[in-house]
Order: structure tokens, then C-alpha cells, then sequence
């Protein structure tokens, strides 16, 4: 059986792997006398002082259990850290500031000995420390005098009293705009000035982002503090803050470069790319204090997205220590919403476009090639379908106020699509729109025509796109960028008023990314609001995943219809499809404008069910009518109507249709909502209603179900509660039929034999409207 002394040879190996020199008895000494015992290893500062009393204990003992016997030899020494290991687990422990930790190394001595100095010159505890330091209500920024938002104030009392109760790791969930990178500067000149950290890491996955932090923020606010930007794979060790990106950061691990105790505190920007693969194990290798910021939504609201984004976004939480098992939610350290943004003001509202049309959901046969929704733009594209939405956004765009021209971005699919876009924004810029843009530019009207949209894509100009990016930000054209994955995140331009959508997502994350480009307040140009253009249903995926596919017309290489089914088989890879202009005609199937209250798209869910909740407890204290829904009692026509009209205001928008969608609960009415909230009503679970729904239906027409009906219906019954949680199947729609395992059976063909064509839609109708909020 392996013995403690086996341990030692790795805690050997270990030690001399974070520089210690374990044949130096000024540096590292074994069986140290000690309080009833004596310590396997001491660990000396420069000095020769005692550092760090570290316990080893053989691989098949947790050495977490070895704290009370390590504790005792450091009181007795005096030693301020602690290690535990068994030469394969590691724990680090700092008595004053909180329990064992788990670390994946050793530090060195001198960052514990950083450490120790740190915890000198600091005034008491660090409870003590920060208690003594005010909030910075106003601060100087920018060369301007500024008043600090109550939310920022909010997250430095938060990240405090986390910091202060021993957590280790912290998340902020913080909405694009509302300013992640000012607020991590806030938190790190505090905890600088309060002597609790000395040395700081902040990470961005992109070269552009770790620039824009440092160049926008850091020098200007951490001007005290010697600042250093890494990036691709510069080295250096010099800088009391650096900021790098995490490929360049990973490649400096460890002998030679950044040890597990160099930072004090990491702060990761976008932490959900960050905590998977080779990055993860990056931010793992440092034993500091973690903070991730992020703006994406929680994994409980995410009901629109995949499963792996799901789980990317579960991570994320586990990692930071905010994953609540029980109630498979996320709770952050501090969270300031979008919608709460808007309420207070400090945030743009917004309003969506929505305009489908026929080509784009229903796809066509071009050269006996099928095109499907999913391909448009990267497959295959039509000049007649972008044309479309290319003149429908500047007819909408004439409705609106032109006291000044419009910077828009437009999200494509491809470089192929974003040529043609820019080329047909350019084209079909109508005439006295141009001819005004360029009075209130002061520019020709030749130079607006060719400038008015640039492509931005890593191919723009040369492969260097940064001199156009700063033109769309910097000067009055072009005032449309056509962008392929460059502007959808960590670009902060406040003056971005339109956001066009014709790159299809099912992420709400990348959703979210992209309507976060038009968050930010601009009142130089009075800007309070933005409107986006939503050409490929990016918006209602959020609300309502079950957007409807309509069988592809069929048209022939000329543009004729040719009628008939499409068979469905594998596609080969093929060349990009580019139809010219002329050979198909597209129109609008739908269009609709859509003013967003507080239930949001379906990603802003838990926060308006959290508002609801906390609105009645505090209308329970002094509204009757809520009281008296509470006990049970009936409420009369006009205390209805009252107590309506109190909830469906401007800053909260509670209304019982809202109320279902947000919950999921169809059926729910208003005083099911109430009660549910004072904790006298739980709805049922939506396998619940399935079951329910099913009993109900089938009671109502058991005089007419035959058994072989009965079967197919209780195959549908399981599909639905073996699926529960897949978005495929939140509403059942009549395609589902021809898809396993009803094809096993005879498919659609067989359901409308046995129940009709007319009988089948309705039974979907009837169960969809139990089911469906």
C-alpha cells in the first residue's frame, strides 16, 4: 500500500516545480518541531521566516481532514498560510479570510510572501479594510466629473460582501451596456486601495476586446497602477494589472510564467466562452479570487436554445459557484437585467420589426436544387429575397423621424450575402434620402451613394477590418455595416439606432449579443430607443419556438412554377447558388411591429416572474383585493378591474396573458397567478398538463375513440413526455407525424386515415390549446 512517503516524492516534485529549492533549508525545512507534533514541511519567506506549514498525507487519505493538526503547527510556529495535500489533491488555506480551498499546485514563495506583505499593510480584516473605504459616488472619468449608477454601487456592495463572507468565486450578470469593463475597474481600484489584493488578471477571449479594456477603461481609471496588455503570445511578468487573452495567457503557464498564486483576482469577460476545454483548465490553474461577467441570460430561461448551450450556460454557473442543484437555476452574485435597465432609464428601449417572407420561410427549387430556410446566405442566395428587405427597411425607415441619418448594423450569414448587401443598400438608397444625408453631412451625393454601406467581415479590406469598423464609429459614413461576425459582440458604439437581422440564430446568446449592439443611450443625438429589423424570425424563436415551414413552392431555372411534393434526401455540398435579379419573385407573408414591455423575449422570463412575485408580496401588505384573493374570497367586478389596472402599468405590464406566457400556465387566470405567488396555489408541472390534457380530451370524445386510435394517441402522449424539454416539441404541429416513431406505424398518412385530415388538425388544435401558453 503507498505510504505517506510515496506522497512526498510528488509533493517533492511539486514544490520544486513552483521554484522552491527543497534542498535549502533557508527555503524549505521537514519535521519542524511544533505544537504536540511536528510539521512535515515549513515553508520560509525570504527572510527565513515562517510562510507556510505544509501537512502531507498519504494518496489515500483526503488531506482536507489533516486542517485541525495542520492549524495547530502553524498557531505554534507562526505560519500565516497552509497546505494540505496527498501529493494528487492540494488544498490551500488562509485561516483569516475563509476554509481550505482546492488548488491544482503549489505557489511560490514569493507570491505568498506578496501575499503575507499584502495582508501587513492592510488595515485590520478585510471587512475592516473595505468598511473603512467609501464607495466612489462620483469619480472622475474620461475627463468628465461622474456620478456613479446606483447598480454600480449595488455590485461593489455585493462583490464585497461576497468577498468578505470567503467566497471565492463570484459571477455578474450584467446587460450589454450597462458598462462590464467600468464596473471591473471599480471593483479592482477598490480592493487595490483596501490592501486586499495586490496583483490582478483581466481576461478577454478576443485581441479587441482585451485592447478596448485596457485602452477605454484601464488607463484612464487604473491610471495609478502600472498596466500591461498581452496578446498574441507576448511575454512578460511586468505589470501590477495585465490584460490578455486567454490563448495567450494559456500558453504561459506555470515554470517561467504566471504560477498558480500570481494573480490575486481574475476577472474573465464573456466567462461562458471561457469555462470549457483548454480554458477552463486556464482559469483553473490560478488560485485567486474569480470573477466572471457575463450577459447571458440564465439556463432557466433558456427554453428556446439547444442542449448544448443549455449545459455551456449551466457550466458557467457550476464554475463560479452559483449553480443551485435544487432548483436547476442560476444564482449570480449581482445581476442587473436588460429590462431593469430600461425601467431605470440607463438603457435604450426597443421595438422589433417582424416582416417574413415568402421565399425565406417557404424556400424554392432552383435548378432542381431545394433551398431551404437554412440556407439562404450560405448555400444559396437570391437578389429578388434580399431586394425585398432591403427597400421594405427604407420604406419604414421614411416613417420615421429624419432629423438625422441612422447608423445601422446589419447581421449577415456569409461574406457572399454581406457583398450583395452592401452593394444592394448602396443601390437602392432612394434618391432624395441621399440627396438628404448628404445636406446633413455636408458631403456630396456621389460620396454618400458609394459609402453609405460597407461590408464588415474578417475579409474587409484585405483582412484588416479594423480602419472600417473605426470609420462606421468614428465618421459620418458609412452609416450601414454589414457585418459577418464582427460587430455582434464586445462592440460598443452608443449611436447604433438600427439593427437588422437577416442572419438566423438559435442562440439566445448570440441573440442576446446582437440586440445588445443597440442597448447603449446616446443623448448627444437624443437617442432613448432602437428599432430592430427582424427579416428571419429571430425574435419570435424566443417566444414562440414552433415558427411554422411551409412546403417549398417549386420553380424551375426560368422562375416557373412547376407544382408537385419535394422529396426529402441528403444534400451533396454545392457551389454558392447565386440567383440573379428577375428570376424569382418574393413578397411578405406576414409583418408585424412589436413594442416590447417588461416580459421581453422569452430570455427575459425569470425576471419578470421574480418582479411578479415580489409586486404582489408587496401589494399583499396593503391592497385588500389581494388579501381577499389570498384568503379565498371573491372579488366584485370593479375591485377586478382595480386591481387590473394597478398591475398592467407602464413599469410592470402584469396582465394575465403576459402572466401565461411567462409562467407556462395556459389556463392560469389571474387569481391562480396571485395565489400562486403568495405560496396557496402550485400549478401543475407541464408533464402534468400533458397527462391532463390527454385525460380531458380523451373523456370528451371516448364515445368515438376506437382502440387503434387510442393507441396512436397514447404514442403521441409519450413522444410529448419523453420530450418535455426539447424545443421541438413545445407545440405539437402536423409535420410531427411523419417523423419517428409514428413513421414506424404509417406516419401522417396513417393518422389522417384514422382520424381525417379535418380530425387530426383539430385534436392538434384542442391539445395545443392545453398545452400551449
Amino acid at each position: 500500500m503507498p505510504s505517506e512517503a510515496d506522497a512526498r516524492i510528488k509533493i517533492d516534485r511539486l514544490l520544486r516545480e513552483a521554484g522552491w529549492n527543497i534542498e535549502d533549508n533557508a527555503q524549505v525545512s521537514t519535521e519542524e518541531a511544533a505544537a504536540d507534533g511536528r510539521a512535515d514541511y515549513l515553508l520560509k519567506n525570504s527572510r527565513t521566516q515562517p510562510l507556510c506549514v505544509l501537512e502531507a498525507k498519504r494518496f489515500a487519505v483526503d488531506p482536507y481532514a489533516a486542517k485541525a493538526q495542520a492549524k495547530a503547527y502553524a498557531d505554534s510556529l507562526p505560519a500565516p498560510f497552509i497546505l494540505l495535500s496527498n501529493g494528487t489533491d492540494h488544498y490551500l488555506w488562509d485561516p483569516e479570510e475563509g476554509d481550505a480551498r482546492p488548488v491544482l499546485g503549489f505557489p511560490s514563495q514569493a507570491d505568498l510572501e506578496r501575499r503575507a506583505n499584502t495582508k501587513q499593510h492592510r488595515k485590520g480584516s478585510i471587512a475592516e479594510a473595505l468598511a473603512v473605504l467609501p464607495l466612489p459616488e462620483k469619480f472622475r472619468f474620461k475627463g468628465e466629473d461622474i456620478e456613479a449608477r446606483p447598480y454600480q454601487l449595488d455590485c461593489l456592495r455585493a462583490v464585497d460582501k461576497a468577498f468578505i463572507a470567503g467566497r471565492r468565486r463570484m459571477l455578474l450578470e450584467l446587460a450589454t451596456g450597462a458598462g462590464k469593463t467600468l464596473i471591473s475597474a471599480m471593483i479592482i481600484k477598490r480592493w487595490l486601495q483596501a490592501a486586499v489584493i495586490s496583483r490582478v488578471l483581466f481576461l478577454a477571449d478576443r485581441i479587441e476586446l482585451a485592447k478596448q479594456a485596457k485602452l477605454d477603461t484601464f488607463d484612464d481609471y487604473l491610471a495609478a497602477w502600472p498596466r500591461e496588455l498581452l496578446f498574441n503570445g507576448k511575454k512578460s511578468l511586468q505589470g501590477q494589472i495585465v490584460v490578455g487573452t486567454l490563448d495567450t495567457i494559456a500558453g504561459q503557464l506555470g515554470p517561467g510564467g504566471f504560477g498558480h498564486g500570481y494573480f490575486d483576482l481574475v476577472i474573465t469577460d464573456e466567462c461562458h466562452r471561457s469555462i470549457y476545454n483548454t480554458h477552463r483548465a486556464t482559469l483553473a490553474h490560478f488560485d485567486a479570487i474569480h470573477i466572471g461577467l457575463t450577459a447571458t441570460p440564465n439556463p432557466g430561461e433558456l427554453r428556446s436554445t439547444n442542449e448544448q448551450e443549455r449545459q455551456l450556460v449551466k457550466n458557467t454557473y457550476m464554475f463560479f459557484d452559483c449553480w443551485n442543484s435544487a432548483t436547476q437555476q442560476g444564482t449570480p452574485t449581482f445581476s442587473y437585467d436588460l429590462q431593469r435597465g430600461i425601467r431605470d432609464k440607463f438603457l435604450a428601449n426597443y421595438k422589433i420589426y417582424v416582416a417574413q417572407s415568402k421565399l425565406t420561410f417557404e424556400g424554392t427549387i432552383w435548378n432542381e436544387e431545394q433551398i431551404q430556410f437554412s440556407d439562404w446566405g450560405r448555400t444559396a442566395e437570391s437578389e429578388d429575397r434580399l431586394r425585398l428587405q432591403v427597400e421594405e427597411f427604407f420604406r419604414l425607415e421614411e416613417e420615421r423621424s429624419q432629423d438625422h441619418p441612422k447608423k445601422t448594423i446589419v447581421f449577415a450569414v456569409s461574406e457572399r450575402q454581406a457583398i450583395m448587401l452592401e452593394r444592394l443598400f448602396n443601390l437602392l438608397l432612394p434618391d432624395q434620402v441621399c440627396l438628404r444625408i448628404a445636406q446633413q453631412l455636408n458631403l456630396s451625393p456621389a460620396l454618400v451613394r458609394q459609402n453609405y454601406a460597407k461590408k464588415i467581415t474578417c475579409y474587409a479590406n484585405n483582412g484588416n477590418p479594423k480602419p472600417i469598423i473605426d470609420q462606421f464609429k468614428f465618421d459620418p459614413l458609412p452609416l450601414v455595416a454589414v457585418s459577418v461576425d464582427m460587430l455582434d459582440t464586445g462592440y460598443d458604439h452608443k449611436e447604433v439606432e438600427n439593427l437588422v437581422m437577416m442572419r438566423p440564430t438559435s442562440s439566445a446568446i448570440k441573440y442576446s449579443q446582437m440586440r445588445g449592439r443597440g442597448n447603449r443611450l446616446a443623448p448627444k443625438i437624443g437617442k432613448n430607443e432602437f428599432l430592430i429589423y427582424d427579416f428571419v424570425d429571430n425574435t419570435a424563436r424566443f417566444n414562440d419556438p414552433a415558427t411554422i415551414y411551409h412546403q417549398p413552392k417549386v420553380v424551375d431555372g426560368h422562375g416557373q412554377r412547376r407544382g408537385g411534393g419535394i422529396m426529402e434526401k441528403p444534400k451533396p455540398a454545392r457551389d454558392f447558388l447565386h440567383i440573379p435579379a428577375g428570376s424569382l419573385q418574393d413578397e411578405f407573408r406576414s409583418q408585424q411591429l412589436i413594442i416590447v414591455g417588461p416580459t421581453g423575449l422569452e430570455i427575459d422570463k425569470k425576471t419578470y416572474c421574480d418582479r411578479w412575485r415580489e409586486r404582489i408580496e408587496d401589494l399583499a401588505q396593503h391592497e385588500p383585493a389581494v388579501s381577499k384573493v389570498f384568503s379565498g374570497q371573491d372579488l366584485t367586478e370593479q375591485e377586478w378591474e382595480e386591481l387590473a389596472h394597478k398591475l398592467d402599468s407602464p413599469e410592470f405590464y402584469f396582465t394575465e396573458e403576459n402572466l401565461r406566457k411567462a409562467f407556462e400556465q395556459p389556463t392560469g387566470s389571474l387569481s391562480d397567478f396571485i395565489r400562486s405567488a403568495l405560496g396557496k396555489y402550485r400549478f401543475p408541472t407541464k408533464a402534468e398538463r400533458i397527462e391532463r390534457a390527454f385525460e380531458t380530451w380523451v373523456a370528451e370524445h371516448s364515445s368515438s375513440v376506437n382502440p387503434e386510435q387510442s393507441q396512436m394517441l397514447r404514442l403521441l402522449r409519450n413522444v410529448l413526455l419523453a420530450n418535455i424539454d426539447d424545443t421541438t416539441y413545445q407545440k405539437i404541429d402536423t409535420t410531427l407525424f411523419g417523423k419517428m416513431p409514428f413513421a414506424r406505424f404509417g406516419g401522417r398518412k396513417k393518422m389522417e386515415q384514422l382520424f381525417g385530415h379535418d380530425g387530426l388538425q383539430q385534436i392538434v388544435d384542442e391539445l395545443n390549446g392545453l398545452l400551449v401558453p
